[in-house]
């Protein structure tokens, strides 16, 4: 997974700072990094154009959101790469804990590629080895039943990926079943969004249409 820069950190606030703190704080270090105030320095000037990205995103509620979102799946990440003392109880308590934070945010404007990747890192070669030497069915299944609920509204290129790795974790036929569903179901609802706006576009005219007979009688 691709490292984000930490917007809150360049900017000098925590992050649950207010719309206001980041304001004050980004013209603050503005003003101190400029490149006018600061001629023939790279250094301040790259600095200044990481604080100006940095206030481009944290300022906007939307782009803000959606990276809080990022940000946490990349801390979650980092996270699951660095632990060694690894186990099925702590992949299993790491899937719940992505479940979780999946349940709670706007899956229509998460990053899937960052799902995805992150999913990937939670069903390494390495984890899945744990796994299977642990031959622990009932923590298998709730890994792979969790999993699922976490990607729930993933994207079904992304989602096709992973029916593999999911799939050669469990032997009960309802998971497999509903990890084929889960993936058809997506791929059709994607069709649907897909020529929505063309229904939208010709019902329109149609309603037009019908107005503009009625209007003659």
């Amino acid at each position: 997974m691709m490292q984000l820069k930490d917007y809150y950190h360049i900017l000098e606030v925590p992050a649950n700072a207010t719309p206001q703190e980041i304001k004050l704080s980004y013209r603050k270090l503005a003003l101190q990094y400029h490149p006018d105030k600061n001629p023939d320095n790279h250094f301040t000037e790259n600095h200044f154009k990481e604080i100006q990205e940095a206030y481009s995103i944290l300022s906007n509620a939307i782009k803000r959101k959606k990276y809080d979102e990022a940000r946490w799946l990349s801390g979650m990440s980092d996270r699951v790469r660095r632990k060694h003392n690894i186990s099925p109880e702590w992949i299993l308590q790491e899937s719940n804990q992505l479940k979780s934070h999946m349940a709670s945010l706007d899956t229509y404007r998460m990053s899937h590629r960052a799902l995805h990747d992150l999913i990937l890192e939670l069903l390494s070669d390495q984890h899945l080895s744990i796994l299977r030497r642990s031959n622990n069915t009932v923590i298998n299944d709730q890994i792979v039943e969790e999993l699922l609920q976490a990607a729930n509204h993933l994207q079904s290129r992304f989602m096709i990926n992973l029916a593999p790795l999911l799939c050669s974790l469990t032997t009960d036929a309802q998971l497999l079943q509903r990890i084929q569903m889960q993936i058809k179901k997506r791929g059709n609802r994607e069709k649907r969004d897909k020529y929505l706006p063309w229904w939208v576009v010709v019902a329109t005219i149609l309603v037009c249409i019908l107005m503009f007979l009625y209007g003659k009688k």
